[in-house]
């Protein structure tokens, strides 16, 4: 039988607190502390590994929402080589997304920046009109997503306001934080 990704990420927590630790010297304390981070990086793996599709297909379903929603403040903006390219990227997606985490984050990234070019587009040649549309429709994208990625990112500890977050079962199973609602 083989072992599955939360016993193996339980092996190597272990071996590292029980084995690895304990022989690092007293006078290493850089490597006492990078040992500390492992750790810390090991129990948030085994909190999300079986999750991380889910929190993927949350982050493309807001950045392609917010691609929709910029491409409709266009209205009456001339052509832009970079309008045109998020249009294309929008039109050209999957019908059936990508069975990967990895597959969903790389189309993610690639609307992601044609949403950053587009943006770049509309500060340097557009109206305040336009501008202001972007800088709303943006403000309310990084609203929702920034919280996601504070709950994803929750078992640091570091967010001074952590007590005002939702869960992570919350965030991956309902619409709270998803621009534009559900997934479909």
């Amino acid at each position: 039988m083989l072992p599955d990704i939360a016993n193996r990420l339980s092996n190597l927590s272990k071996a590292l607190e029980t084995v690895i630790v304990p022989a690092i010297p007293d006078d290493n304390p850089f490597a006492k502390e990078q040992a500390a981070l492992m750790l810390g990086h090991l129990a948030m793996l085994s909190e999300q590994w079986d999750a991380v599709y889910l929190y993927e297909r949350g982050s493309l379903h807001n950045m392609t929402a917010l691609a929709r929603r910029l491409i409709a403040c266009t209205d009456g903006l001339p052509a832009s080589a970079a309008l045109d390219r998020l249009a294309a990227l929008l039109q050209d997606q999957p019908e059936c997304l990508p069975l990967t985490a990895s597959g969903l984050n790389a189309i993610t990234k690639e609307v992601g920046t044609a949403v950053d070019q587009l943006i770049e587009v509309a500060f340097s040649e557009a109206g305040q009109h336009y501008r202001d549309c972007v800088t709303s429709q943006v403000l309310q994208y990084n609203r929702l997503q920034a919280t996601r990625e504070r709950i994803w990112f929750r078992r640091h500890g570091m967010d001074p306001d952590e007590k005002e977050l939702g869960t992570l079962e919350e965030m991956l199973h309902t619409t709270k934080y998803l621009l534009d609602g559900d997934l479909s």
